[in-house]
């Protein structure tokens, strides 16, 4: 038996079989060293990290937004803590069920929601999405009660942006939200994630890296249910920057107040400095509702509205001006020696230019007017005269010096220029001249001009300043996240050379339209004297027999303005109403400018009174 063994061992064939099988055996073993080696040595750092992965969890922690505060130091937009429920894809797994469960309790789009989680799935499983902001305390206790069914779900406390003073900021300060992904494909901060909020409109917007902070972290390890069973780690989030504003708060309220439930826009500002005072556009949104997340219906109803609340009227709305350039007509009657102020013209109630009649808003007329007298009564005829004398370019030159139909500069994105036609424009617009007709409602503030009401206010402060031109300033100065600072002085753009003599000229007609028995008197102040223009600016034209704006749909009825400033010897405040379909500007628009100033002088008179003066 032994010596047939042998013989086998000794025979080349089989002795070469053995051969082969042990190199398989040798090249398998090393094949498993090598796969040994790749998955220990090489993966060690994946490996390792799917393996923590399995146990630990990435708790974001969202930082708080610095606040934006008023001139006065008080907080505007500042961080409150909010209940939010968050989802943690790797850990989800009845995806549709839970998500199903939870829109019982919670108020949002599950098919969005759905979308997110499955795509964030994807790109990062271990990531965390944020389903809805700002639970109240009996869904937060729903949730919790129903933790075992949810395993991909917890609820976290975090910070929410907040606005205290409501829809009245809206416009100027804007809102926040959740980062898209189209917002971080062109963003270049890389520290901003999914799921992060960012400045979407107004102050919130132009600011954001400063206001936005640095997220934080919490390392957690949790069990099989994906319930937090150890904090391991923590990193402290890093609270924004601060925004300190030219804005009052309670000029900001009188003015909200003075629009009432009516569209359009109210501004105040420094003619000497540019400081913005106050900024309404209305009707307005609440800030604190995108914060928490809109809801489908919620922005469907803002998008209805045929009022536009999402507009921001001031810096976007772009109307006829109506009378409120009669006083820049004036002037460039003046500084370029067309009209002496003393010389008459003759108003029987309207202004026959070939076969059309243009008529002045009084039917009667107003007899032979001089120049302060027109301004103060607002004659058509006499500034239809005006416009004609003067035309289109040498009144452009002056308007657009002054501010109206340019970009005031004014530190808010979304800025929108008015329009101050001249023949250049003209001639490109409608390949056309310029008609005496055209030229003649020119000087009433009809026709192709129409601008912004901040550019208005921009105009009227220059002639309040005797031509100096100011930036509009909202910002006053930031403090960054490590608390350097960087301080913004007022801004003066130009100096123009008007003289002397025509703005004072000027600035008394303004006080008569206000103190004189002119359309103005509506804004009239005891102890103070305030200058301005009524200004009423024709939507619609109506053929046949005068009818009253109030008579007329909402949509076909006048815009109303009022322009001031006070006090008429060394201004320190203007102000401009201008209420959409409002009607009559001395009516409409003047007890807003009226509202706004007295609270100016209100407060100015407490200081005072606390300083012994």
């Amino acid at each position: 038996m032994t010596q047939r063994i042998r013989k086998r061992e000794q025979d080349p064939l089989i002795a070469a079989r053995i051969r082969i099988v042990l190199w398989a055996a040798l090249a398998l073993f090393g094949l498993l060293l090598i796969r040994l080696y790749w998955l220990q040595v090489v993966q060690y750092d994946r490996f390792r990290t799917l393996s923590e992965n399995n146990r630990l969890r990435i708790r974001t922690i969202q930082s708080p937004r610095g606040q934006i505060l008023d001139r006065n130091g008080r907080p505007i937009a500042e961080t409150q803590a909010s209940f939010d429920l968050i989802c943690s894809p790797v850990d989800v797994t009845d995806l549709e069920g839970e998500v199903r469960l939870l829109e019982e309790v919670v108020e949002f789009d599950a098919d969005e929601i759905l979308g997110k989680i499955r795509a964030a799935k994807k790109a990062n499983p271990y990531s965390t999405i944020t389903v809805a902001r700002d639970l109240r305390f009996e869904q937060v206790s729903v949730v919790e009660f129903n933790r075992e069914a949810l395993s991909g779900f917890t609820v976290q406390v975090e910070a929410k942006r907040s606005y205290p003073f409501g829809t009245v900021f809206a416009h100027v300060l804007g809102y926040v939200g959740e980062v898209s992904q189209e917002e971080l494909d062109r963003s270049e901060d890389d520290q901003l994630s999914m799921g992060d909020i960012i400045g979407k409109y107004g102050l919130e917007r132009r600011e954001d890296n400063v206001l936005r902070g640095i997220n934080g972290g919490r390392y957690v390890e949790v069990d099989a249910a994906g319930r937090d069973k150890r904090l391991v780690n923590e990193v402290p989030p890093q609270t924004g920057g601060i925004v300190h504003t030219t804005l009052d708060a309670d000029l900001q309220n009188a003015a909200a107040e003075a629009m009432g439930k009516g569209a359009g826009a109210a501004i105040a500002m420094d003619p000497k400095t540019g400081d913005i005072l106050a900024f309404v556009s209305a009707p307005a949104f609440d800030p604190n509702v995108f914060s928490r997340g809109i809801r489908k219906a919620e922005w469907e109803a803002l998008s209805a509205d045929i009022r536009k609340p999402m507009q921001n009227k001031g810096l976007q709305g772009t109307y006829a001006p109506g009378s409120t350039v009669k006083p820049f007509v004036a002037l460039t009657a003046l500084l370029e020696g067309i009209q002496d102020p003393k010389a008459t013209v003759r108003c029987p109630g309207y202004l026959q230019i070939g076969n059309r009649r243009f008529r002045c808003w009084r039917e009667k007329g107003h007899g032979s007017v001089d120049m302060y007298k027109a301004i103060v009564q607002s004659c058509d005829v006499y500034f239809y005269t005006m416009g004609m004398r003067v035309g289109p370019d040498r009144l452009a030159r002056l308007e657009k010096d002054a501010g109206l139909g340019t970009i005031t500069g004014i530190d808010l994105p979304g800025e929108r220029k008015g329009l101050v036609p001249d023949s250049e424009w003209k001639k490109k617009a409608t390949k056309d001249r310029w008609y005496d007709s055209e030229k003649a409602i020119l000087g009433i503030g009809q026709g192709y001009v129409h601008v912004t009401p901040l550019e208005m206010l921009a105009g009227y402060a220059s002639i309040a300043s005797g031509g100096e031109v100011m930036r509009p300033r909202l910002v006053r100065k930031v403090v960054g996240r490590d608390r350097s600072f960087k301080e913004f002085p007022p801004q003066r753009l130009r100096k123009l050379s008007w003289k002397p003599e025509d703005v004072e000229f000027i600035r008394r007609a303004l006080s008569g339209v206000v103190n004189d028995y002119g359309t103005g008197g509506a804004a009239k102040l005891p102890g103070i004297e305030v200058g301005g223009k009524t200004g009423t600016a024709q939507v619609a034209a109506v053929k046949g027999k005068m009818i009253k704006s109030e008579n007329l749909p909402y949509l076909l009825r006048d815009h109303a303005w009022f322009v001031a400033f006070a006090p008429v010897s060394d201004p320190e405040i203007a102000v401009v109403a201008m209420m959409e379909h409002g009607g009559h500007g001395g009516s409409a628009a003047a007890p807003v400018v009226k509202a706004v100033m007295q609270e100016y002088f209100r407060k100015k008179q407490v200081v005072m009174d606390k300083e012994g003066k």
